[in-house]
């Protein structure tokens, strides 16, 4: 079994989405998630140290005990939780993956969005190239 991780928006409308696109993006059977309204305003602004140390103790069960293959970071449109446009929300997924990429150097880290179809895009890749 092979499994790949999600940091990914509560909202249930780009669960399926995000879990479909990552099990082929990464070629793996299954897809942790881990969700909170905005988690790429969450992990870069830094601000919420409870909900920062939350993500990252999730992302370690799945990096650690399941052997995650690769993270994503997520942000999308008509996003509660983080009600900047794609260009800022693009931005905040950056930061978000340096943080990630400071504890998980060599676990692959890609920002996705998700647009008001519902569909997925690759925004950031990574340079591990998995």
């Amino acid at each position: 079994m092979r499994f790949c991780t999600a940091v990914n928006c509560m909202d249930g409308r780009v669960q399926l989405p995000v879990i479909d696109y990552l099990k082929k993006r990464f070629k793996v059977d299954y897809v942790d998630v881990v969700t909170e309204p905005g988690p790429n305003r969450i992990l870069a602004k830094q601000s919420n140290a409870i909900l920062v140390k939350s993500i990252f103790d999730r992302l370690g069960i799945s990096v650690h005990h399941h052997g995650s293959t690769g993270i994503a970071v997520v942000g999308h449109y008509d996003c509660y939780g983080n009600l900047a446009d794609k260009a800022a929300q693009s931005k905040d997924t950056q930061v978000a993956i340096e943080h990630i990429r400071q504890r998980y150097k060599d676990v692959p880290v890609i920002g996705l969005w998700v647009d008001e179809n519902w569909q997925v895009a690759e925004i950031i890749g990574d340079v591990l190239g998995c």
